[in-house]
């Protein structure tokens, strides 16, 4: 992979038939996933090696982004490089800036009541776009696809991991609603913010489906810190507590494929940066104990 500013502009340049120019490029990313840049006035969003979401398409990243459009602030997608054979040697897409900076937790100690409004006002646009299927069988394909991850990606069986399944596909709740589009990753570290509780935009969105809008509610509490959708007024929707229990399980559950995809990157020699490797680890040993609700 090539990130030098003659590679990325000689890339980006080919998808919009331009000029090649040498860009000023800022590395946005601060985890394990996409490697982000912002390169003059646009994000360009490139496939890694190997890594927690491992396979990496910017297709299904541009058509989330385009199925929200009008719905909720994001990115628009401007272009996509779905062949490694270009300058830089990876797949990789281009999306327009959001408005604001993103801000850790711990950046914001006062008006946390507006950050939590505003969040639950824009999850609460995003689960008014329906999707095909019922909420019950959207949870059947996602085990399915999980399950599918496990299997490709474990390198060892992992039996807390299989009882865990099993028990939400026995639990799995039998609700005809209709799906809704999920983001899949909704929490206060992938949003952008242009003053107190003035959202600018909501960010990577390689992991939305067609689900129970319950998911992303639950998300919220796992990963969220003290940005969390506790009930109904901003948000607009009716939180189902008995669903929220059981997608809270679920998302315990789907985290761990993160895990295993780092790890089964590392051993495969696509990627050599340690730090997959402590995650598999860790992933693996936390599965002991945080999946024991499945014996």
């Amino acid at each position: 992979m090539d990130l030098s500013p003659a590679a990325v502009g000689r890339a980006v340049s080919e998808v919009f038939d331009g000029v090649d120019a040498l860009p000023r490029i800022e590395r946005l990313d601060r985890g394990f996933s996409w490697v982000t840049l912002g390169v003059d006035d646009v994000i360009v969003r490139v496939a890694p090696l190997g890594g927690t979401l491992d396979p990496y398409d910017p297709q299904v990243e541009a058509a989330n982004l385009r199925r929200v459009e009008g719905i909720v602030s994001a990115p628009q997608a401007l272009a996509v490089q779905a062949d490694a054979h270009n300058p830089i040697g990876q797949p990789f897409g281009v999306h327009t800036r959001v408005p604001g900076r993103v801000l850790r937790l711990t950046d914001v100690t006062e008006r946390r009541p507006q950050y939590i409004s505003a969040a639950a006002q824009a999850l609460g646009s995003l689960h008014r776009l329906t999707a095909p299927g019922t909420v019950g069988e959207a949870y059947d394909a996602e085990l399915n696809r999980t399950e599918a991850v496990y299997r490709r990606a474990a390198p060892d069986r992992h039996p807390e991991f299989e009882a865990a399944l099993g028990w939400l596909r026995a639990h799995r709740p039998d609700c005809d609603e209709p799906a809704v589009w999920c983001h899949g990753d909704f929490r206060f570290a992938n949003m952008s913010w242009t003053g107190p509780g003035e959202l600018g935009g909501i960010l990577d969105w390689e992991r939305a489906w067609a689900g129970d809008p319950m998911c992303d509610v639950a998300f919220t509490h796992r990963f969220s810190g003290w940005c969390t959708i506790e009930d109904s007024a901003d948000y607009g929707h009716p939180i189902d507590q008995e669903r929220l229990a059981y997608a809270a399980y679920f998302e315990r559950v789907r985290s761990f494929t993160a895990s295993m995809r780092a790890i089964r990157a590392w051993l495969d020699g696509r990627s050599n940066d340690p730090r997959l490797l402590t995650i598999g680890r860790r992933g693996e040993q936390a599965m002991k104990t945080e999946l024991d609700w499945a014996k």
